[in-house]
């Protein structure tokens, strides 16, 4: 027992002297890695101190400048009547209280327009691309259609029977004209050798036979009657001839007159029914051209009915099966859908086309504001971007409606703008805001007394005092003005509403506000080559 007692301290003695290599390691360990972590955070410590220097440094010449830019103006006498200061004070206004809405700017639907094909084809030429701006008749496609030329060549052979009907009609008129001058002759007795001389170069057609054979008929039994009266009367002959031939006169003298009525009846009636032909084949030009305006191609009328005989040559240099496509009025190509060689069906939207010198502005007002909004349409409507920065646009109340969205609570608000330089694009987000009928008082000054320098609004306050240095020798004292920073909200005519910067009765400079400025940016230039 006394043995076992003994003996077992050996052992742990022992064991601790095989453990001392280890906790000789790890106490170097721990001191090597607490040397380390004061490294690192010292390191830091000197990182950030050196930063902070380096910024320091950095600023400390900005903010020299900073409060080395002066915003206090001094004047001479001279200068101060030169630049013709004049003050006004600020004050409380009663004004419209402006309310203001999220909108989007539209295509002006009345000045939008789909360009579809109204005939049926495939697609030759394609001329205008998306984004282009367009001039009013402009071609934007070419397209080949079976059934454009079809109706085109029916218009061609239209014209071909009324160039036919008009030469028919000219012969008719003017045979009609010449027996209406020669009926005349023949019953005044002319001696046919005479009508026959006179009338050689005239139109008579066939009635130049039947009347001058009847007429000479006559003539010639005029003169038999005459001659076998005259052997009568010396009873040479007896009665019986000269009977026979006064009887044959008569005949003839009948024929000849039946022939005239009949021959001034035809020629009339033959004018008419030439003229109606002329005015039928005319109808027909005007019908088919207007078969080729409803399938989209325009034909100048008055020149197919002015020279119908042109149709021939038409016909042999023409491309008959293709049409154009053209611009409706000025605008710019906002959808395209034509492709080269691609069928064009009926109605298929293949460019759309907008006027985008006005736009439609859209909004939604929420119903607890409609109250709020202008009563007259024409109101005016301000409009402004975050693409424009403080850039403000105009726009006129075109309509509020007149039912609430049972799903949003909204009514809808549509106005329009002027936008003849391009800048509000379809689809652009705009901040709206307008002039409520119910009022509010806010602090004004005149618009002429609001100024911008290094890029902050402000206005100038004259200093109480006489300003130092500014007398000439025996002269009057100048004056001083200081700038003043403020927060400037919406024009109304000529004044401008302030939220910060001056209160009630303050005098600012309303005149010469940009002499000012000029003075205070030409002394800071000066103290810079200083």
């Amino acid at each position: 027992m006394v043995s076992a007692v003994l003996e077992r301290p050996a052992w742990r003695w022992g064991g601790a002297r095989e453990l001392l290599p280890w906790i000789g390691m790890g106490a170097c360990l721990a001191l090597l890695a607490g040397h380390l972590a004061f490294d690192f955070v010292n390191g830091r410590r000197r990182a950030e101190a050196s930063e902070g220097l380096t910024k320091a440094a950095q600023a400390a010449p900005a903010d020299a400048k900073a409060e080395a830019s002066p915003t206090t103006v001094a004047l001479t006498a001279a200068k101060l009547k030169a630049a013709n200061i004049g003050t006004a004070a600020a004050r409380y206004d009663e004004v419209p209280r402006e309310l203001g809405v999220s909108g989007r700017i539209e295509v002006n639907a009345d000045r939008r327009i789909d360009i579809r094909p109204r005939a049926a084809g495939v697609v030759r030429e394609v001329y205008a691309t998306l984004g282009q701006g367009v001039k009013k008749g402009q071609p934007l496609v070419m397209i080949d259609s079976p059934e454009v030329g079809t109706a085109r060549l029916n218009l061609r052979a239209r014209q071909r029977e009324l160039s036919t009907a008009r030469i028919e009609n000219r012969w008719k008129t003017d045979v009609a004209s010449a027996v209406e001058l020669l009926i005349p002759e023949i019953r005044k007795g002319t001696d046919p050798s005479v009508i026959q001389k006179d009338f050689a170069d005239r139109p008579l057609g066939m009635y130049r036979g039947t009347l001058l054979q009847a007429y000479a008929d006559f003539d010639i039994a005029a003169h038999e009657e005459e001659k076998t009266a005259g052997l009568r009367s010396e009873q040479v002959i007896g009665e019986h001839p000269a009977v026979v031939a006064r009887h044959t006169r008569e005949g003839l003298q009948a024929k000849l007159y039946a022939a005239i009525e009949q021959v001034k009846f035809d020629a009339a009636q033959e004018k008419r029914l030439s003229d109606q032909r002329e005015r039928l084949a005319e109808s027909e030009v005007v019908d088919a051209a207007q078969r080729l305006r409803i399938l989209g191609v325009s034909e100048d009328v008055r020149a197919l009915l002015d020279h119908p005989e042109r149709a021939d040559a038409l016909a042999i240099d023409e491309d008959v099966t293709a049409y154009k496509l053209v611009a409706p009025f000025d605008g710019t190509v906002i959808a395209k859908a034509a492709v080269a060689s691609q069928k064009a069906e009926l109605n298929e939207v293949l460019y759309a086309v907008a006027d985008l010198s006005t736009v439609w502005v859209t909004a939604n007002v929420p119903e607890s504001d409609v109250a709020s909004l202008p009563a007259v349409e024409g109101g005016a409507i301000r409009l402004s971007s975050a693409a424009y920065g403080g850039r403000t646009f105009q726009a006129k109340l075109l309509s509020v409606g007149a039912i609430v969205d049972p799903q949003t609570r909204t009514v809808a608000l549509l106005a329009g703008a002027d936008n003849r330089e391009g800048l509000l694009r379809p689809g652009m987000f705009v901040r709206i805001e307008l002039d409520s009928p119910t009022r509010e008082r806010a602090l004004t000054v005149p618009r002429a007394a609001l100024v911008e320098i290094d890029g902050k609004p402000g206005v100038f306050v004259p200093s109480e005092g006489p300003a130092a240095g500014t007398a000439a020798p025996g002269g009057d004292p100048g004056a001083a003005f200081a700038f003043r920073p403020v927060v400037p909200g919406r024009e109304l005519g000529d004044r401008v509403i302030l939220s910060g910067g001056i209160k009630e009765g303050d005098l600012v400079v309303s005149a010469g506000a940009y002499q000012l400025k000029s003075e205070l940016l030409l002394g800071r230039d000066t103290g810079d080559e200083d």
